[in-house]
């Protein structure tokens, strides 16, 4: 109770110091403030112009390349720390990303509602990039629908990360990361500078090494255990003032040995799990699987930029090309009982090009026009191995069962955007989007042998070839084929107007629509046609529908104290129809659209430069995300246990919550630099990471429900004041909370539930040499 009673009091002081800090900003006693301490200006391109963060009408959070290194950031889960209302979690075969608590499902026929781009180039899954915080620019996250001038899938926000470019100047860095407690380590390497006068290279290599800190009693090793390379080379050449061509070239490599999965509940089977294995332990950061898990990912991407200045207007071709191929190992039950052991592999290809006419601002109207096109192959084959005899079904062979899926892409659209400036103060901005996407798929589910593509006939007595037998399809697992093809037509358009109350204070308005595509359930257990399906739970559903929204936004942009100071806010409201959902239940995967859902609320940032070495910056955000309407959403677990309807029951969610959506969410950071002598500097930096509670789970169990934590990371280093040289202590998750970022349900166990573990404190060297 004691320490329950303290973290409650620790969560309720941080919203308040967070609020404080940043209605801090218009009090009087901030004007003491020096008018030299100046914060340094921000440029973004989220209107795919090079703008000042504060001049742009937009929710926006911008973070740094310099702060993304400096706080070990290396993949997209240790973002949400640092931006409000952003969740990220890795899931067991996909990467799930949710803004103002709207994100996609685990179902792979899903392509996230959150549009991740990468140097303008549209990242239709996760995997494509294996290290999207190598060598970084900057990293923008823009909460809310952008359909006019990123259009494919944006309906929640976007996510762009623009790579750093070759230097006119030779540099050369060398960092070095190794954590004291596990022995993970990274070492990265970059090159950069010209190579003639008009050709400039940068070169970026990163190695990585990890130990885990989960411990598999069963496997009797650490998870997960992992090594990674991932290299970029890029070129920019200008052979003439006008024109600037940028190419760039990334491959990676990635081996996973584990998971960082667990079972959260055991349900009724505690007894069993500890006879498969005697140190079953029920603690956070221990697992137990039957089988050794492993994920290998390979990826490659190609980038080709050109930039043509027209006098008066700018010409922009993107090209790229990006494949990537996965296979995961992994134990579907997550348990030590041999039970379902799958074998995943996933195979992707993506062709885009994108052209961009874009006119010189100044004038009383200035625009942005566009082509894109974009096509995609995405293949998946999955072999789940099962074991009837630990199931108590008299069977005289394991079982296998092969699911194949299939799914050709391609986007056509037409975008453009109109600013039109009646005044020095006034503007309106005006986008369109038409979009035209045609999608193919077909899928098909067979009963084989043991984790093999052998049809299980040909290895069955002949009294015994029954596709499947009656007890799998009792449990609704029937051999089937099932293809179709859809098309998708969109118009999304967008209205902003900004007005400039003074040159320090920018207030604005925005009514936008967006979409996010249909397409097909590449994961499920059942058929459309007669004898393919349980008659008491109907067939399957292959395809979905496209989903919609409706956002409204009003905001305010400020620089206080000549400089010293910036506070922003955004108040939201956007309205989704046919939210694309899939819930997981044991052994079937429920795929479709719910009716309605609402997601509104406040965001406010702000940052202040104290003195001329401490800067505090704070961001608070308030969120109610709900279903509006869905009455016949799929049970929990739980509530199937219970339920006479069995795999049938349903559920009224409509007024409840969204998974990953803590109604607040609150970040503070303090930095401070002290000169020591002439040439050493001591820096320090910390931050506090509040979550309120919000479930995990879009079923919304009761278990899944996620506590309130604070997360708190700090920094110090000690470095040359030229930045020659640095050495810095890194801790991460110093009040060493245990985060569950994501719950299901484990297949073949009704009742348990299984839980992704965020890390515990950690606490690292680094070592970082430049030129």
């Amino acid at each position: 109770m004691i320490n329950a009673s303290l973290g409650l009091k620790a969560n309720k002081f941080l919203r308040k110091t967070a609020l404080a800090a940043a209605v801090s900003l218009l009090s009087p006693t901030a004007v003491l403030a020096n008018d030299s301490f100046m914060l340094e200006e921000i440029i973004v391109t989220a209107q795919k112009r090079e703008q000042s963060l504060q001049d742009v009408p937009v929710s926006v959070s911008a973070v740094a390349g310099e702060k993304i290194t400096e706080s070990g950031i290396t993949n997209l889960e240790s973002l949400s720390s640092y931006v409000p209302n952003l969740k990220i979690h890795e899931g067991p075969t996909e990467v799930g990303i949710f803004i103002r608590g709207l994100g996609s499902g685990n179902n792979q026929g899903f392509e996230q509602s959150v549009g991740m781009f990468i140097d303008g180039v549209y990242a239709g899954k996760a995997r494509q990039f294996q290290a999207p915080f190598l060598d970084v620019g900057v990293v923008e996250v823009l909460r809310g629908p952008q359909g006019t001038l990123f259009g494919k899938n944006t309906i929640a926000g976007s996510i762009t990360i623009n790579t750093a470019r070759p230097t006119e100047e030779l540099e050369a860095t060398l960092q070095t990361d190794y954590e004291l407690e596990y022995g993970d380590q990274s070492h990265e390497l970059v090159l950069s500078g010209p190579l003639t006068d008009t050709l400039g290279a940068r070169a970026a290599l990163r190695y990585t090494e990890s130990n885990g800190y989960m411990d598999n009693t069963l496997q009797d090793r650490d998870e997960v255990q992992s090594s990674g390379v991932v290299g970029r080379f890029s070129l920019v050449w200008n052979p003439s003032d006008e024109l600037e061509i940028f190419l760039k070239y990334e491959k990676g490599d990635v081996e996973n040995d584990g998971r960082n999965s667990r079972l959260d509940d055991t349900a009724t089977y505690g007894p069993l799990l500890s006879i498969a294995d005697p140190d079953y332990s029920t603690d956070a950061f221990h697992r137990s699987t039957s089988v050794a898990e492993s994920a290998d990912v390979d990826s490659e991407s190609l980038t080709l930029n050109l930039n043509y200045d027209l006098g008066g207007h700018e010409l922009t071709w993107i090209a790229a090309y990006s494949e990537y191929f996965a296979a995961d190992r992994f134990d579907a039950d997550f348990s030590p009982v041999d039970i379902n052991t799958v074998l995943f592999d996933q195979e992707y290809e993506q062709v885009s090009h994108e052209l961009r006419l874009t006119s010189d601002m100044g004038e009383s109207i200035d625009y942005i026009l566009g082509v894109y096109y974009q096509s995609n192959d995405f293949d998946t084959h999955r072999n789940l191995g099962l074991v009837p005899a630990n199931l108590g079904v008299p069977f005289p062979a394991d079982l296998g069962i092969n699911l194949l899926f299939g799914q050709e892409t391609e986007t056509y659209a037409a975008f453009g955007s109109v600013s039109w400036h009646p005044s020095e103060v006034l503007h309106w901005t005006l986008g369109l989007r038409y979009t035209i996407e045609e999608k193919e798929a077909e899928r098909h589910f067979r009963y084989t042998e043991y984790l093999t593509d052998t049809p299980l006939a040909e290895v069955l007595p002949p009294q015994l070839a029954v596709p499947g037998g009656m007890i799998l399809m009792a449990n609704n697992l029937f051999e089937h084929d099932i293809s179709d093809d859809r098309r998708s037509e969109n118009l999304s358009p967008s209205l902003k107007v900004q007005y400039d109350l003074t040159p320090d204070l920018m207030l604005y308005a925005s009514l936008s629509k967006a979409f996010k595509s249909g397409g097909f359930s590449e994961a499920g257990s059942t058929g459309a046609n007669p004898g393919e399906y349980n008659p008491q739970v109907g067939p399957a559903v292959f395809e979905f529908d496209e989903e919609e929204a409706l956002a409204f936004e009003i905001g305010g942009k400020s620089t206080l104290l000549n400089g010293a100071a910036t506070l922003n806010f955004a108040l939201f409201r956007t309205e989704y129809d046919d939210l694309q959902v899939s819930s997981y239940e044991g052994v079937e995967f429920v795929v479709g659209n719910a009716a309605e859902a609402v997601s509104q609320g406040l965001e406010i940032d702000g940052v202040i430069r104290l003195t001329e070495a401490l800067t505090l910056s704070s961001s608070l955000a308030y969120l109610d995300a709900s279903y509006e309407n869905y009455s016949t959403a799929p049970c929990s677990a739980v509530q199937i246990a219970v339920s006479e309807d069995g795999l049938g029951c349903t559920q009224d969610l409509s007024g409840e919550p969204l998974a990953h959506a803590p109604e607040w969410s609150v970040n503070v950071a303090l930095d401070h630099m002290m000169p020591l002598t002439d040439n050493l500097e001591l820096y320090s930096h910390i931050d506090l990471a509040y979550s309120d509670e919000h479930y995990l789970a879009s079923d919304l169990d009761v278990r899944s429900l996620e506590d309130a934590h604070t997360i708190v990371n700090a920094r110090i280093a000690l470095r040359h004041s030229e930045g020659n040289w640095e050495v810095a202590l890194l801790g991460k998750n110093l009040s060493d909370e245990e985060v569950r970022t994501m719950t299901g349900d484990p297949s073949f166990l009704p009742g348990a539930q299984l839980a992704m573990m965020d890390a515990p404190r950690t606490v690292a060297l680094q070592f970082k040499l430049s030129l």
